[in-house]
C-alpha cells in the first residue's frame, strides 16, 4: 500500500504542490541512507520527504512493507512517530494541517490539551488559507482516501503507540519526544478567546 499511494503522489505534480503549499510536505527522492542527513536511526528508514525547516519524514523499517510508520524528525532535536502507516499519517495531515502545533500545545503528550487546542488551531488555519476545507477534500479524493473524524486522537495514538522510534544525532544523543509543554493558556490570543 505504501509504493502505491506514494507512487499516486509522485506521479500527480497537482498534488505534489498542493502538499508542498498547504501541508509543508515536500516529496524528495527516496533515500535509505541517514548520514546524509543529521540524525542517525536505530532501524534502517527511508527519507520521503521534508519540510521548509529541514525536518524530514521517513518510513520506519521495524514492520512488513504495508505498515511501514511514518516518523518526522524536525531540525530541532525532536523526533517520533507521526502515523502507523503510511496512509494513517497523510491523513492525519491532510485532515489536521496543524498537526505540530497539537504535538506543541500538548502539555507534554496529554491528549486532552491536544483537543483543547485544536478549535483554535482550526479557526488560525481558516484565517491563514480559507480555502483549506475545499483543498482537503480535494487531496482526499485525488488519493482515494477517506476524512478522518477524530484526527487529534489518531495521531496522539500514533506517537504513543508501539514500535518506539529512537533517533540519534550524529553525536549519539537521543532525540527527544514531538510533544511539547504549551499548554493553550499559553497562547495570549487563544486565552482572550476563552
Amino acid at each position: 500500500m505504501t509504493d502505491n499511494l506514494f507512487q499516486k503522489i509522485v506521479t500527480n505534480t497537482e498534488i505534489v504542490d498542493t502538499l508542498s503549499k498547504y501541508y509543508d510536505f515536500e516529496i524528495v527522492d527516496p533515500a535509505t541512507n541517514s548520514n546524509d542527513y543529521f540524525f542517525k536511526a536505530d532501524e534502517e528508514i527511508t527519507v520521503i520527504a521534508e519540510d521548509a525547516s529541514g525536518g524530514v519524514f521517513a518510513l520506519f523499517h521495524s514492520r512488513d512493507d504495508d505498515s511501514l510508520p511514518v516518523v518526522y524528525i524536525s531540525s530541532e532535536g525532536q523526533a517520533g512517530k507521526v502515523g502507523r502507516n503510511f496512509e494513517e499519517f497523510l491523513k492525519i495531515m491532510i485532515v489536521c494541517p496543524y498537526w505540530r502545533d497539537l504535538l506543541k500545545f500538548s502539555n507534554d503528550g496529554q491528549l486532552s490539551e491536544m483537543i483543547k487546542a485544536q478549535p483554535f488551531l482550526v479557526d488560525d488555519t481558516l484565517e491563514d488559507f480559507p480555502e483549506i476545507i475545499s483543498v482537503k477534500d480535494k487531496v482526499l479524493s485525488a488519493l482515494s482516501l477517506n476524512d478522518v473524524v477524530n484526527p487529534v486522537e489518531m495521531l496522539h495514538k500514533s506517537i504513543v503507540s508501539e514500535p518506539r522510534v529512537s533517533i540519534f544525532s550524529l553525536e549519539d544523543e537521543k532525540f527527544e519526544s514531538l510533544f511539547n509543554s504549551f499548554v493553550v493558556t499559553d497562547n495570549p490570543l487563544w486565552k482572550r478567546k476563552m
